[in-house]
């Protein structure tokens, strides 16, 4: 049994360590951990991105009346094997939008991310097994959703089937290091609740060695009742409290302090300066793959208005026979005159200004910046290639252009959405369909690139700042 003197010294310790300790974890663990959650989700839409546009699973038609205050799990009730589209369609966008919502909505600090919250990003993140993801796995979502994979992978899409196999890899590693951080953040929370324990409960408290390892839930019963008394509604771990009294009146209690101390041992990691160029180069790349993520919302929505269009011309031939005529035209390379007078928000003022499109062009065009996107999902394809070996100033102009293109992209997207709409026939706009949930995604990925490019910019005047302080990075 320790002495009251070694009980004080070693809290004080202990208090020191996890103090240390939480620095650590909110400025730089959790800040990966945030990072590791949004190429998480990256990834995912990737791999989603691929079974819609395959066919392999639906739209979920109840994908915007689902409110979320928290982040939870889909459901993972079992269903019959004549429901498992519709499921898996369901679970697989709930899951899109839990990410969505953690990655825009939750902080990644300590105080934020308590055991409660921990838990759930536990049950969000092994929601789908993807460190073991299996067509026999015992777990019904996994063994599902790799049963679609495999309808991919057995096809003679080789895009697809790489877009799939890169996602699925980047959702192991980035499940792994999710799971490794959540691991260590639940460590803390577990030391921090028993150094609260020892510090608002056990001083008042007087037990006998050789009582407490007799007759050990008596004494867990007396410290949840003075815990009650001063901690008000906050839960009783009876599992911490035991391993409270294991250490302070056990006879392996000196070596178990011992450890817990030396696991909350912090190591001073020298940081240089080649080190830090690296972590600025990855963040113009982090807001390349989020653009990469639009390639089919944007795809989707130009078949969109390539239907509405086809709507509205056979509308003005007057003859239903000229529909497929209508739609060659558009995809024609020698067709140059359906053009569409539209007009232009500018969010900032307020003001429309009219601009014609050549919608030939416009939709060639964006088909092809789907495409050159898609490749850049694939982290071994010859165009991700290319930007990891560009230099760093070629690979942020290359960031702003496409931002650039895209922003002026979904501004006529949003425009040609709106003349459809205005120039159809009462009975032929149930056959339109709208672009806001692509418009939305889009808008969405161009706003978090915005802010890796930012991101980016900052830390590049800081750091010639602090070279022209002369300060160099350690």
């Amino acid at each position: 049994m320790a002495t009251m003197d070694e009980t004080q010294i070693f809290v004080k310790s202990l208090e020191e360590r996890l103090d240390a300790k939480k620095d650590s974890l909110d400025r730089d663990t959790l800040r990966k951990l945030k990072d590791h959650f949004k190429l998480f989700q990256t990834a995912f839409q990737g791999l989603h991105g691929v079974l819609y546009k395959k066919g392999i699973v639906h739209e979920d038609p109840y994908k915007y009346e689902l409110k979320i205050s928290d982040v939870t799990t889909p459901p993972e009730s079992p269903f019959a094997e004549s429901d498992k589209i519709d499921q898996m369609s369901l679970r697989l966008s709930q899951f899109e939008s839990y990410l969505e919502f953690l990655n825009s909505y939750y902080q990644f600090d300590v105080d934020f991310l308590g055991m409660g919250r921990i838990k759930r990003l536990l049950g969000l993140v092994k929601y789908f097994n993807f460190t073991q993801l299996s067509d026999t796995s015992n777990q019904l979502n996994t063994r599902c959703l790799a049963e679609l994979i495999n309808m991919v992978k057995r096809g003679t899409d080789q895009l697809s089937s790489g877009i799939i196999g890169e996602g699925v890899s980047q959702l192991d590693k980035a499940s792994r290091d999710i799971l490794a951080i959540l691991k260590d953040l639940a460590s803390y929370h577990r030391e921090r609740y028993k150094l609260e324990l020892r510090q608002l409960v056990m001083p008042s408290l007087s037990f006998e060695a050789t009582a407490v390892i007799t007759h050990r839930e008596d004494a867990i019963r007396q410290i949840k009742k003075k815990f009650a008394e001063v901690a008000g509604e906050r839960p009783f771990y009876p599992e911490l409290a035991e391993e409270i009294l294991m250490e302070d009146y056990s006879s392996d209690g000196p070596s178990l302090r011992d450890d817990l101390l030396k696991r909350f041992e912090l190591k001073t990691e020298k940081k240089v300066e080649k080190a830090q160029e690296k972590s600025f180069r990855g963040v113009i790349l982090d807001g390349i793959r989020l653009l990469a993520g639009i390639n089919y919302p944007l795809e989707d929505a130009i078949q969109k208005l390539v239907e509405s269009s086809a709507v509205i011309e056979a509308r003005n031939q007057g003859f239903m026979a000229k529909l497929k005529s209508a739609i060659r035209k558009i995809f024609s390379p020698e067709n140059k005159g359906l053009s569409y007078e539209i007009e232009i928000l500018d969010p900032v003022t307020g003001e429309r200004t009219k601009e014609t499109i050549d919608f030939g062009a416009f939709t060639d065009e964006g088909l092809r910046k789907a495409k050159m996107l898609a490749g850049l999902l694939q982290k071994t394809g010859p165009s991700w290639k290319r930007l990891e070996s560009a230099p760093e100033d070629h690979v942020f102009k290359y960031l702003e252009k496409n931002m650039e293109e895209l922003q002026r992209a979904v501004k006529r997207l949003g425009a040609l959405d709106e003349y459809f709409k205005g120039a159809a026939a009462e009975e032929d706009k149930p056959r339109l369909r709208g672009l806001k949930a692509e418009i939305t995604t889009i808008k969405g990925a161009l706003m978090k690139a915005n802010q890796k490019k930012h991101e980016y910019v900052a830390s590049r005047e800081e750091q010639e700042q602090m070279r022209r302080l002369g300060i160099r990075a350690e």
